[in-house]
Formats: structure tokens, C-alpha cells, sequence
């Protein structure tokens, strides 16, 4: 007699957990959107100022889930990089061409090992590296 009682609890608890998860994943998305406007904007606007300087056709774009930056030199791409979140664990996206003109996609990481991290532990200058060595690697395979 009592059951509806159980249905009644259920229904609305389980409610009551789909809203959290809504809470949640709307907090996830504002930490991202953060991400993308406080941290990679600012490295990419940086990089694309000294880039060019030295010549290099650039582009850059953020969006509330992801940013690139797009490195031509003389119509060639050099580097077409991104950073991606799952979740809120970001990713970097790397894009070129080799020497043999192959086009060649990979993703990393941030950091090295087993352990997670989130867009919180990752601050300008470790992206600014990354980009960095990304770079540097693609230019080396160029020259070859």
C-alpha cells in the first residue's frame, strides 16, 4: 500500500541527481569558457605578435571549447595547433606537413605521466612551452 510512496521518492530523487549532474556540467563549461578566454587567448595573442614579426602569417581563434593558432610562412603551413577539453581535461591538437608535403595530425599532452589534470593546473607558460616545442619539431622536420 505504502509503494507509491517508494515510486514518489524515486522519481524525484533521481530528479533531484539529474539536476546535480546539470549543475555540474554547467559549471564545466563555465570553468572551459575561462579556460579558453583567460589562459589560451591571451598565450595565442602573445605568440601571434612575435610570430609575426618574424614574418609568419597567423591566425588564431577560441571558441567556448577550443583555440588554435595557424602558422603559414611563404603559403606553407608550418603549424596548424589546438588545444581541446574532454571534459575539463585539456588536450593539445597538432596539425602540418612534412617535408614530403604529408599531412600529419597528432594529439599530446600537457604533461607527462599516468596522472590527470584539468584545465585548472595548467597555467599560460605550459601551454606557451608546449606550443613551443610543438614548433620547434615541426620546423626541424621541415629542414630536413
Amino acid at each position: 500500500m505504502e509503494k507509491w510512496k517508494d515510486d514518489l521518492k524515486g522519481l524525484l530523487e533521481n530528479r533531484e541527481v539529474k539536476e546535480g549532474r546539470e549543475d555540474r556540467a554547467a559549471q564545466a563549461q563555465s570553468q572551459v569558457k575561462k579556460f579558453f578566454s583567460g589562459k589560451v587567448k591571451p598565450v595565442f595573442k602573445k605568440l601571434k605578435k612575435e610570430l609575426e614579426r618574424y614574418g609568419r602569417d597567423v591566425q588564431v581563434s577560441i571558441g567556448d571549447g577550443s583555440g588554435a593558432i595557424e602558422v603559414n610562412h611563404q603559403g606553407q603551413l608550418e603549424l596548424d595547433y589546438k588545444i581541446k577539453v574532454r571534459g575539463v581535461y585539456p588536450y593539445p591538437e597538432t596539425l602540418y606537413k612534412d617535408a614530403s608535403g604529408n599531412r600529419i595530425w597528432g594529439e599530446g599532452a600537457f604533461r607527462e605521466g599516468p596522472g590527470k589534470y584539468s584545465i585548472a593546473d595548467i597555467p599560460e607558460d605550459v601551454i606557451l612551452e608546449n606550443f613551443l616545442r610543438e614548433y620547434k619539431s615541426r620546423r626541424w622536420s621541415l629542414s630536413k
